[in-house]
């Protein structure tokens, strides 16, 4: 008996030194030596400093792209500004939706032909519905455009013109004919007077640019 209480407690001695060499191994493994707790705060810290680098990075090429977006934009704006110069210049040929009217004498007596003032009132009330570009006859209407009368001509930019007259006119459809077709308006004058006028809605109206005449007098005004 006696034997055996000695084996057992060999045992349990043994058992035990056991047990703390696998604790104490398992300690080691879960908690690091100083030596590589420093290593990780170091390594830390950098990871640390990498971030807030490129954080900045980030910062920098935001402000880069807004300032090129914002050049962007305003050249955008600077060809828009100058395109629409171009259009009420006349320098340019224009296309787009827009109507065409025929204006013809028909059968009306001397008294109420088309005169040059009759152009005048048509080409305001085109502008007034908003038309961007303006021809009669082929001749682009322009800030410096002349329309007057001359013996059996009306002039226009110095060409001379007769009925029957085709305006082309470039704007929104609707509102342009709308405008002419007003009750009142010079389409029933046109009708009471004996006059011919014919307005057609197009998606391709075409109006050419100013002849060299007029932009050589528009250049010479606006030049210093």
């Amino acid at each position: 008996m006696r034997v055996q209480s000695g084996q057992i407690a060999v045992g349990l001695a043994a058992l035990l030194f056991g047990l703390m060499v696998v604790v104490q191994f398992r300690l080691q493994e879960v908690v690091p030596p100083p030596t590589a707790t420093n290593q990780l705060l170091v390594l830390l810290k950098q990871a640390d400093q990498k971030r807030s680098q490129l954080s900045q990075q980030v910062a920098h090429l935001n402000i880069l792209l807004d300032q090129r977006l914002g050049r962007q934009a305003s050249a955008r704006h600077l060809e828009t500004e100058l395109t629409q110069d171009e259009i009420l210049a006349g320098t340019v040929p224009v296309q787009g939706p827009g109507v065409v009217v025929t204006w013809s004498n028909g059968s009306a007596p001397a008294a109420y032909r088309i005169t040059d003032i009759d152009l005048l009132l048509l080409v305001n009330e085109l502008r007034a519905a908003g038309a961007e570009a303006i021809s009669i006859n082929g001749q682009r209407i322009t800030a410096q455009t002349e329309i007057r009368s001359a013996a059996n001509y009306i002039l226009i930019n110095q060409a001379q013109s007769q009925a029957p007259f085709t305006i082309n006119a470039i704007g929104q459809k609707q509102a342009l004919s709308g405008a002419l077709t007003l009750a009142g308006g010079l389409y029933d004058e046109s009708q009471q007077e004996g006059l011919s006028m014919a307005i057609a809605k197009s998606q391709s109206v075409t109006v050419p640019a100013a002849p060299p005449s007029v932009l050589t007098n528009i250049s010479q005004k606006t030049s210093p």
